[in-house]
């Protein structure tokens, strides 16, 4: 493989495993795909670390509330910048 088709397959398994995240049950990254407010509310509840949450790509949940950009996500993006203001500079990282 070229560098570049090494590059091109390491990003679709990096796309992949956001996907799979998005998917797995009682996670930060469910509650935001389903835009599911109390789930959200009560995982940071429980653990206010998620809302530093890191996926493959290096986004966090206030940026993947954003890009999903329903009414329902920008409320639930509301709420996130509310109680945990530090969260509207975050930069996606890995």
């Amino acid at each position: 493989l070229t560098e570049e088709q090494e590059e091109d397959e390491s990003v679709l398994s990096a796309i992949e495993r956001q996907t799979e995240n998005s998917r797995k049950g009682g996670t930060i990254w469910e509650a935001v795909r389903k835009a599911d407010e109390a789930a959200l509310k009560r995982l940071l509840s429980e653990n206010p670390s998620n809302a530093d949450a890191r996926g493959p790509v290096g986004e966090c949940p206030i940026h993947m509330l954003f890009l999903y950009g329903t009414e329902t996500h920008l409320n639930m993006a509301r709420y996130l910048i509310i109680n945990f203001p530090y969260t509207i500079t975050q930069i996606y990282n890995k």
